[in-house]
């Protein structure tokens, strides 16, 4: 390869990054939105008990939902194209959500919206690990690192939006920038479909190769695989049901509904805080961090909890955004690992199984919330951590298996 190439090839792999870094950072604003509105989201449709945790579940059960379509995909479409219509399909499912009239039909909005963040998830991820192959623990520290500053931004941009416009304009004005997206990634195919004798761009972005019943059940058949997928479920099912939940929780139990949103803000600064810096330092040994994320995010949030007062359970939080902003990155990259070439599916199984905990957490956390008590509501997540701490280190002691089809 030639001067020439290379630099084309390398402003090729830069555009598609960037384009990456953009699209988590809008979908983030959308995956945050459902934790800073619930309480106006209850008040207008006049929910009450287990109903109270249905806008997050049912945007959760979408997203699992096209996991499945994800895995299928893989190989048959390109992975910027796939992107332009998953964000066109959202921003038709926030306009639908936004304008419902009905709760019945709010929460079809919700699955189709978690529907199309299914296919955003899986190939900004499968995105990065490709064209960043040598370094991808840390573009993926990166790329979730803007997740997390569109997750640190989100509550102060909707509590100052909700002064101005009700929820239902929030829903509209994210549909806007998610057109916008659209945009990008379709200026973006064209581009890189020019650099297609470029098989070290071209071929890892836009296609892989078609996935075989023989690739899924060698895939499970691993210790390690399953080992990883569990731990994705139980550290989603961590953060999932602190973040979907703590707004509610400091509602009612200290009437401080304004703090609940300022510890979603200080736990994705320290989360971020944690993906910028692990994505320099986190290089031998991640799983072994991971589990030490996972006891330590336990630990804080039952510390927190049990100190009965709202501005430590803050400081605590964002003690948890500190031990576990590296996990899904980290569980990202692990999933790869030796199956470079099928990222698409690696990462379409791990967040299948984050979708699931997504689904679940918001649920449980609001039965045992109102049905049992706040407290032992809160204890869940900690319980939850424990076993994430486990799944890391039976994963940390597994042996790498290369794929060879």
């Amino acid at each position: 390869m030639n001067e020439n190439e290379r630099n084309s090839t390398n402003n090729a792999v830069r555009a598609v990054t960037s384009a990456a870094f953009v699209s988590i950072f809008i979908y983030s604003l959308v995956v945050s939105m459902p934790g800073i509105i619930i309480n106006e989201v209850v008040y207008a449709f006049s929910l009450d008990g287990t109903s109270e945790g249905f806008m997050g579940a049912m945007t959760s059960a979408g997203f699992t939902v096209s996991i499945l379509f994800t895995i299928m995909a893989q190989g048959r479409a390109k992975k910027t194209i796939v992107l332009s219509i998953a964000f066109a399909a959202q921003a038709i499912m926030l306009f639908v959500s936004g304008f419902s009239p009905t709760f019945i039909l709010f929460c079809i909005g919700c699955v189709l919206l978690g529907f199309s963040g299914g296919f955003i998830d899986t190939s900004v991820n499968s995105m990065v690990v490709d064209v960043r192959k040598k370094e991808s623990t840390k573009y993926l520290g990166f790329l979730h690192g803007f997740f997390g500053l569109g997750s640190v931004l989100s509550p102060v941009i909707f509590i100052w939006a909700l002064q101005h416009i009700d929820w239902r304009g929030i829903h509209y004005a994210l549909a806007i920038l998610s057109v916008l997206v659209v945009l990008m990634m379709l200026v973006l195919t064209r581009n890189t479909e020019k650099l297609s004798e470029k098989a070290t761009v071209h071929e890892s972005v836009l296609t892989e190769s078609v996935l075989t019943k023989k690739d899924v059940l060698a895939y499970f058949k691993v210790k390690r695989n399953v080992a990883l997928i569990l731990a994705g479920f139980f550290a989603m099912f961590t953060i999932a049901g602190v973040m979907i939940w703590i707004v509610r929780y400091m509602t009612l139990r200290h009437d401080a509904a304004e703090l609940g949103a300022l510890s979603i803000t200080v736990y994705w600064i320290c989360a971020t805080f944690n993906r910028f810096l692990s994505a320099h330092v986190i290089k031998r040994a991640p799983m072994k961090f991971f589990a030490l994320g996972g006891l330590l995010s336990g630990l804080s949030v039952f510390v927190g909890v049990m100190s009965g007062n709202p501005i430590f359970l803050l400081i605590m939080l964002g003690l948890m955004g500190l031990c576990s902003g590296h996990f899904i990155p980290v569980l990202v990259r692990e999933c790869a690992r030796g199956y470079e070439g099928k990222t698409t599916f690696t990462t379409s199984i791990l967040m299948f199984a984050m979708g699931i905990a997504r689904i679940t957490a918001p649920i449980m956390m609001a039965f045992l919330g109102t049905q049992i008590s706040l407290t032992f509501g809160m204890m869940l997540p900690v319980l939850t951590a424990l076993i994430t701490m486990a799944c890391g280190l039976i994963v940390y002691k597994s042996k790498v298996v290369v794929n060879k089809t």
